[in-house]
């Protein structure tokens, strides 16, 4: 009898074991999942991390459209003469003008020097021709002629002259004279085969219809030697 006391007492202790550690199982088991939900609230509400804008990339800067290397003139400009310069530096000397340039619109300028850097421009800020160039028929003994495109700045005449004649006689060049002198203060020839002259028939009428220089009218060009 007292044996199945002892045994009852024994069941009732183990029971009451695993009733309370069901419990504690259960108190533990809820704490985690509270965690999670905590977590899970805090991060619904938190902020979504700031995304940076792409930048648009800024606009390329304008540019003159560049020529094809044998003249100083832009590639949207039409070329009326040029040519590589005789000497070690291979200088250009170019005459251009704009495209339907006229007497009062558009513009005609020389410029001489390197791609990219001109060491002498007229005029420097690309205005209407108004007939501040000449373009003079020359002509010489022996089935010899040609033409000047000339003009002044500052005392002295800018020549860009073309002379073809017999015996395959070809000179072009530019030279600079001060005020009515004989000779020219410089001279320089054009590389042989690196003239470039514009076809345009509208282009060549316009240079056609400048006034002839009267003092290469008169005289031709100043002597060399």
């Amino acid at each position: 009898m007292k044996s199945v006391n002892l045994l009852g007492i024994a069941l009732l202790t183990v029971l009451s074991g695993c009733q309370g550690g069901t419990a504690a199982n259960g108190e533990t088991s809820a704490k985690p999942a509270a965690a999670t939900t905590a977590a899970t609230e805090t991060a619904t509400q938190a902020p979504a991390p700031a995304t940076t804008a792409p930048v648009a990339p800024a606009p390329a800067a304008a540019q003159t459209p560049v020529g094809d290397g044998r003249s100083l003139c832009a590639a949207d400009e039409d070329v009326v003469i040029s040519c590589t310069l005789a000497g070690a530096e291979k200088k250009l000397a170019s005459l251009c003008a704009s495209k339907g340039v006229t007497d009062q619109s558009g513009y005609v300028y020389f410029a001489q020097g390197t791609a990219g850097h001109n060491d002498y421009l007229y005029p420097t800020d690309k205005s209407a021709p108004a007939r501040r160039f000449k373009r003079t028929q020359l002509g010489f003994a022996g089935n010899t002629g040609g033409y000047a495109y000339s003009f002044e700045d500052g005392g002295r005449k800018h020549i860009f002259y073309s002379v073809s004649g017999e015996m395959g006689l070809e000179e072009q060049g530019v030279m600079v004279v001060a005020d009515a002198a004989a000779k020219p203060e410089t001279a320089l020839s054009c590389e042989k085969d690196s003239v470039v002259r514009n076809e345009d028939n509208v282009l060549f009428k316009f240079t056609r219809s400048w006034d002839r220089d009267a003092q290469l009218d008169k005289r031709g060009l100043p002597s060399r030697n």
